[in-house]
C-alpha cells in the first residue's frame, strides 16, 4: 500500500523544519542577488566586532549559501584613517565589505571610496523593519546597541531604581553617578535634544563622575565605589556575566521608561570590489532575522523588533529611542556638543 502525502503537507513540512527554503522566493531580486553572490564564491568583511565571534557568526551565513567568508578585525580610528588613506591613493584593500567607526563613516563616504549596491536594498528585502535602511541607498544597518541605566542593587533601594533618565540627577546619588565622556547616549540626544543638553549640566551639578571605559565602570559599580552608571551599554555586562557570573549579584539594568538605541554597525560595499553581489547578501543576511540571532546569541547586540532577544527583552513595555543611519551621520556634531555640554576640549 502507498502512501500518499499530499503536497500541501509537503509544503508544511518544508517550512517547519527548513524555514530558509522559503526565502529564495520572497523577490526576484532576492533569487538574482543570491544566484550572482554563489557565483563570486567568496566575500571578505571588516569590522571591530571581535575575531572569534564574527566568525562563528559568518559560518552560519557560509552554511546558508555556500559562500566562503573572510574576516578582518578592524577597530580603532588610527587603524581605519590608515585604511581611508591607502584606498585614496590607490593601494590594494581585500575587503568587499566594511564597517568603518559611526565617527568616521562621513570620511569615507565624502572620499568616494564606497559604492552603492546591485540592488536596492528595499528591493531585495521588502518585508525587512525600514529603520535598518539607509534613505540615500549606501547602507543597511546590522547591529543595534542599546544604552540604560546600570546600578548596584546593594546601594540603591528598590524605590530608587530609576524610572525616569531624571533620576540619574537625583540628591540622594550626588557624587555617586558616573557617565561616559565618549558619547553613548545619542538616541536621547537625537530625539530630545534641548532636555538632554540641560540633562548633562544637571548631571554635572550634581558632581557626576567621568569614566571611559564601560568594563571599568561594571567593575566599579560591582564593588561598591559607585551607584548608578547613567551611560551603560547592557550587552557589555551581559558578556561580562557570561564571562562571570558573580557579576549579575553586584550591578544590574534598569531600562528608565525609554530604551535608547543605535545603529550599532552600518556596513558599506567598497568600490570596486569583485564580489559586491556577495557582500549585499551578506549585509542582508547580517540585518535578517536569521542573521541578528546569531548576533545575539554571540554579543547581545541584535535589534530589538527581532522577538525573543535580548534587546527584545530589554524593549518590553518601554519606549524605544532609535538613533538610526540618519542619526549617526551626525555623530561627530552630537559627539562635539556633548563634550562642550561637559565642559571638555573638542578636538578636530
Amino acid at each position: 500500500m502507498k502512501l500518499k502525502v499530499r503536497p500541501i503537507v509537503i509544503t508544511f513540512l518544508v517550512i517547519l523544519f527548513f524555514p530558509w527554503a522559503m526565502a529564495g522566493a520572497q523577490t526576484a531580486p532576492y533569487s538574482e542577488l543570491v544566484k550572482k553572490a554563489k557565483a563570486e564564491r567568496e566575500v571578505e568583511f571588516w569590522d571591530s566586532t571581535d575575531k572569534e565571534a564574527a566568525e562563528e557568526i559568518l559560518r552560519g551565513f557560509t552554511r546558508r549559501y555556500g559562500i566562503k567568508t573572510k574576516y578582518r578585525f578592524w577597530r580603532g580610528t588610527g587603524v581605519q584613517q590608515r585604511t581611508l588613506i591607502e584606498m585614496q591613493s590607490g593601494r590594494e584593500v581585500s575587503a568587499d565589505l566594511l564597517s568603518p567607526g559611526r565617527e568616521a563613516q562621513q570620511q569615507f563616504l565624502e572620499a568616494g571610496v564606497f559604492q552603492k549596491p546591485p540592488f536596492d536594498y528595499q528591493s531585495v528585502w521588502p518585508d525587512m523593519d525600514k529603520r535598518v535602511y539607509d534613505a540615500n541607498g549606501w547602507s543597511l544597518s546590522v547591529t543595534g546597541n542599546s544604552r540604560a541605566i546600570a546600578y548596584n542593587p546593594r546601594l540603591v533601594p528598590p524605590e530608587l531604581v530609576p524610572k525616569s533618565w531624571d533620576d540619574c540627577t537625583r540628591p540622594d546619588f550626588k557624587g555617586r553617578v558616573v557617565l561616559d565622556p565618549r558619547h553613548k547616549l545619542y538616541a536621547l540626544h537625537w530625539h530630545k535634544r534641548e532636555w538632554f543638553l540641560g540633562w548633562v549640566k544637571r548631571m554635572l551639578a550634581n558632581d557626576v563622575k567621568l569614566i571611559r571605559e564601560q568594563t571599568e565602570t561594571l567593575q566599579l559599580l560591582a564593588a561598591g565605589a559607585y551607584a548608578l552608571s547613567c551611560s551603560a551599554q547592557p550587552s557589555t555586562l551581559q558578556r561580562r556575566i557570561k564571562e562571570a557570573p558573580q557579576i549579575a549579584e553586584g550591578v544590574k539594568i534598569a531600562v528608565p521608561g525609554e530604551l535608547l538605541m543605535e545603529s550599532g554597525g552600518a556596513v558599506y560595499i567598497r568600490k570596486g570590489t569583485p564580489r559586491p553581489h556577495a557582500a549585499q547578501l551578506l549585509a542582508g543576511w547580517f540585518a535578517s532575522e536569521e542573521g541578528q540571532r546569531l548576533v545575539d546569541k554571540e554579543f547581545y547586540e541584535s535589534f530589538p523588533w527581532v522577538k525573543g532577544t535580548f534587546n527584545a527583552r530589554l524593549a518590553e513595555g518601554n519606549k524605544l529611542l532609535f538613533c538610526g543611519l540618519e542619526c549617526v551621520a551626525k555623530a561627530g556634531e552630537m559627539s562635539a556638543e556633548y563634550l562642550r555640554a561637559l565642559g571638555l576640549p573638542v578636538t578636530k
